[in-house]
């Protein structure tokens, strides 16, 4: 069957009805040829092309008067030269209406085999018995369009899929407000304009103990009281001011309002009155920590505005909780840590005093490990020092690069030396790579030094990158991880959904995992629509052949969940605190 070229294929669906219509009057001897659906019991004409019954795109008539019910039915046949001579076909009140000499029908199927139409030949004429010559065309266009059906249908599944995604992206799941990387985005733009406007306040709010509210009541009824704070909050606000949740019992205010205390203000008059908790009033206090950028200040960071209102709310907590604070250039505390981890932090560097602890990616069938992140480990004098504080300051102080290779080689070494101990190349292991490092060309290099100097397969390491990380250059970052994909080193994306989630990166880049963030199954054994959720992400990712691992597992009850969604790996602190390779067993079980 030759067709016109079309501009692009697949074709949408309309226009392969248009193509297939036009071909059939052209090759096969009938007056009316048309592509109809059935919707509930009438036959409608999606496309026709019609010399003799007068009939028109739209027009429709009821399907027990159609001769296509009985050729569905299968109790007579598709192809009927003398339609007049099938009695079941002469019955029909379409055949008394009309005059019908032959009759060529044959079903169209969606995906799921259910029927979703027919392409459709009739003409007032008998047809010599060579009319069934053209069995294997009419069949082969049925075909065509029940893929050009399925093939629009996955379209839009992929569309509105992608729609869902976006929102939970931007989106928290417990009080419908915007998220961090959504607030992180406004507040970026606002910036921008801050001298075309008034004065910015920016206001970070956190629950005062709000840990004993969950440990009285637990995490459901606890989101359920961040939820009613939410709606509390926002009746003070106007349009123009933007709050977010940005994770746990903190919250963020960007306004422009001109009397930032008076907005204060407002914020803590939400707490006056006490919360409803289990039929218990149950009283809440915060801190709020507010920096203001005013109209003539110089290029302001969103980091740098953030850490100062982070710095105001530091104190208001430590100075009494239940209270607003205003920046002060002598609250500055994060200078001074630099100052002093800075330079300890990079002699540990050069050391090898930075250490690698990992942590087990499970098999949910098995209970065995089949993978580790390798994660970054710093003790100073004694004491360690946590990730949060010695990674930012790696990311201020240019020592991210060090640290990353640093990783590389310690993951690597370990990995090979597991691989020996087990007898087998199968066991994997992941380092994160952070922005700074995802669009370096010289990086697939680097990587391919570290795998022949530990005798590592390039399968067994896996390159995990943040959504975050991709959005300086995308187009660099798809370049580097093809070549690194070339050397059949892993790329995974990392902490899917938290950040930017769009169904461009999957497209884009050369994935063979996502890694869902711990923040989607808090509750995924608890409520129907996180479990629905984690559904239709499993079920992307399976269109996509993606392997999923889902992050922060801490619960046997979340971890039977995600087996009865049909989830295969996971990793969190149910299976393992990240530790030393001393005291991992990498057999499992």
């Amino acid at each position: 069957m030759m067709f016109p070229a079309p501009a692009a294929w697949p074709l949408p669906f309309r226009e392969a009805c248009e193509l297939v219509v036009e071909h059939l009057k052209r090759e096969v001897p009938l007056a009316s040829w048309s592509v109809t659906r059935y919707e509930g019991e009438r036959q409608v004409h999606l496309y026709v092309q019609d010399d003799a019954y007068g009939q028109s795109d739209g027009d429709s008539y009821a399907w027990s008067d159609s001769f296509c019910q009985h050729m569905v039915a299968g109790v007579a046949p598709q192809i009927a030269p003398d339609a007049m001579a099938v009695p079941v076909y002469a019955a029909v009140g379409a055949g008394q209406a009309m005059r019908i000499g032959a009759y060529i029908g044959v079903p169209i199927r969606g995906a799921n085999g259910e029927l979703f139409g027919t392409l459709c030949g009739l003409d007032p004429e008998r047809q010599p018995g060579s009319l069934h010559d053209h069995a294997p065309l009419l069949n082969l266009c049925a075909t065509l369009l029940s893929q050009i059906l399925h093939a629009d249908h996955l379209r839009l599944e992929a569309i509105g899929r992608e729609a869902e995604l976006h929102w939970i992206a931007f989106h928290d799941p417990v009080t419908g407000l915007p998220n961090r990387a959504m607030f992180l985005d406004v507040l970026g733009r606002a910036l921008a304009e801050v001298g075309r406007r008034h004065a910015l306040s920016l206001m970070l709010i956190d629950l005062d103990d709000f840990t004993s509210v969950n440990d009285v009541f637990g995490h459901t009824t606890g989101d359920g009281l961040l939820a009613a704070l939410s709606r509390r909050l926002r009746t003070g606000l106007t349009l123009a001011d933007t709050l977010a949740r940005l994770g746990g019992d903190q919250f963020a205010l960007l306004t422009d309002a001109p009397d930032h205390v008076a907005k204060a203000e407002t914020i803590r008059k939400a707490f006056d009155e006490p919360f409803l908790v289990a039929g218990i009033p149950v009283v809440l206090s915060a801190s709020v920590g507010v920096t203001v950028v005013s109209r003539d200040a110089a290029a302001e960071s969103v980091d740098a505005l953030l850490a100062r209102a982070g710095i105001a709310l530091y104190r208001a907590k430590r100075t009494g909780k239940a209270r607003s604070l205003h920046y002060e250039p002598a609250m500055t505390m994060r200078g001074t840590r630099d100052v002093l981890l800075r330079e300890p932090l990079r002699a540990a560097l050069e050391s090898g005093a930075v250490e690698a602890y990992y942590q087990a990616i499970t098999d949910l069938r098995t209970g065995r490990p089949v993978g580790f992140e390798a994660l970054a480990r710093w003790h100073h004098n004694g004491e360690p020092i946590s990730p949060d504080v010695f990674i930012p300051i790696a990311a201020r102080s240019g020592l991210l690069p060090a640290l990353t290779e640093r990783m590389f080689d310690l993951a690597c070494a370990q990995t090979a030396a597991w691989s020996r101990e087990l007898g087998h190349h199968d066991l994997r292991v992941g380092v994160n790579v952070p922005a700074e490092c995802v669009g370096d060309p010289d990086l697939p290099d680097r990587v391919a030094e570290h795998l022949k100097r530990h005798a590592l397969r390039p399968h067994q390491l896996t390159l995990e990158v943040t959504e975050e990380a991709l959005l300086a250059d995308l187009e660099a970052a798809a370049a580097v991880t093809h070549k690194l994909r070339e050397l059949d080193v892993r790329i995974v994306l990392d902490d899917f959904g938290r950040g930017f989630s769009s169904l461009l990166h999957l497209q884009t880049l050369p994935l063979q995992s996502i890694k869902i963030d711990r923040g989607f199954i808090l509750d995924v054994d608890t409520n129907p629509e996180t479990r629905q959720f984690m559904r239709a992400l499993r079920n992307l990712s399976r269109d996509l052949e993606l392997v999923m691992v889902v992050e922060g597992v801490e619960r046997q009850e979340q971890a039977d969940t995600l087996r009865e969604l049909g989830c295969t790996y996971v990793q969190g602190h149910l299976y393992g605190l990240p530790a030393p390779p001393g005291d991992i067993d990498v057999h499992g079980g």
